[in-house]
């Protein structure tokens, strides 16, 4: 038996109106949240990992699902320590992300709606979390229409990628928990806080060799001691994601150059060339001790180090 062809669901004008009354229901009861776009930088192909940033971030609101409280596993505690793993499922409309966020993010191709590896700063509970899954489907179908997205995000878990929101809260993630190096250099001259420092893989050539490792200051001593900090180091092209030890014998200068300052210096060796200064802010962090051993082990210069050449 076939539907009345006297009633339809699909009338523009009343699916505007739900999605209109939809959109207002979330600005009275909803969150105010910040929502940060994902950019790719580079990918690992052996450990199918990738390297983020976070250098754009909107405010909008969205409905918070979970009435009761954060869900997913809770608290754990492991031999790793604590950890929370609070999940929540955030609501917001189709036209209102399109028009806040879709179409006023730079240098993302064919963003159209929310992706799994953005993040939603919840500003109420000042965490930030990670979508992991985005439902286009829920509720199914209503007037035949489908007018928002329902967001399945995990409470995020930072892993060195670099934050330029402009929002001190949440940039703030990033200066408090990147691995850090820290290096005498050559030059005296100031490198500038904040900046891109890159290393490229031959001489400071950039139209003609590709970059190593890119990081950003964090830190600057001067006064003879001339130290650099450097937090979120990540392989650009090649090599294991740490700037590379080199000495200033070399015939191929390595330099460590700030793209704003424009300062370009080697790292000072000693005789027997090995860096001088090369260790993690944190003094409880053991992260050098791994870093050697392990290079001693892999070579992570190889793409496939279990396949065939």
């Amino acid at each position: 038996m076939a539907t009345s062809v006297y009633f339809s669901g699909a009338v523009k004008s009343e699916q505007d109106l739900y999605e209109d009354l939809v959109t207002e229901s979330i600005k009275i009861f909803g969150q105010d949240v910040v929502y940060l776009p994902r950019e790719q930088l580079g990918e690992d192909d052996l450990l199918n990992e990738t390297w983020n940033q976070y250098t754009q971030a909107y405010p909008i609101e969205m409905w918070l699902e979970n009435i009761e409280g954060f869900e997913g596993d809770g608290n754990l505690l492991g031999k790793f320590g604590l950890e929370i793993r609070d999940q929540a499922n955030f609501v917001v409309t189709k036209h209102r992300f399109d028009s806040v966020i879709s179409q006023q993010a730079t240098g993302i191709d064919n963003f159209t709606s929310p992706r799994e590896g953005d993040l939603i700063y919840m500003t109420m509970t000042e965490r930030l979390f990670e979508i992991k899954y985005v439902e286009p489907k829920s509720p199914f179908y209503q007037l035949q229409n489908l007018p928002t997205y329902t967001l399945t995000a995990e409470l995020f878990e930072y892993n060195d990628q670099h934050f330029d929101t402009g929002y001190d809260e949440i940039d703030v993630i990033e200066w408090k928990n990147a691995t850090s190096y820290s290096y005498i250099v050559g030059s005296t001259t100031a490198y500038k806080l904040g900046e891109e420092v890159r290393q490229w893989t031959g001489v400071n050539d950039a139209s003609s060799n590709p970059i190593n490792v890119v990081g950003y200051v964090a830190g600057w001593e001067g006064n003879g001691i001339n130290r650099v900090t450097i937090i979120s180091p990540h392989q650009s092209t090649n090599g294991d994601g740490t700037f590379m030890e080199f000495s200033v014998q070399s015939a191929t200068t390595k330099k460590l150059v700030g793209q704003e300052s424009l300062t370009a210096s080697n790292i000072t060796t000693d005789q027997s060339g090995t860096v001088k200064t090369h260790y993690n802010a944190d003094v409880f962090a053991d992260n050098d001790e791994f870093e050697v051993a392990g290079d001693s082990v892999i070579d992570f210069t190889e793409s496939n180090p279990f396949g065939d050449p």
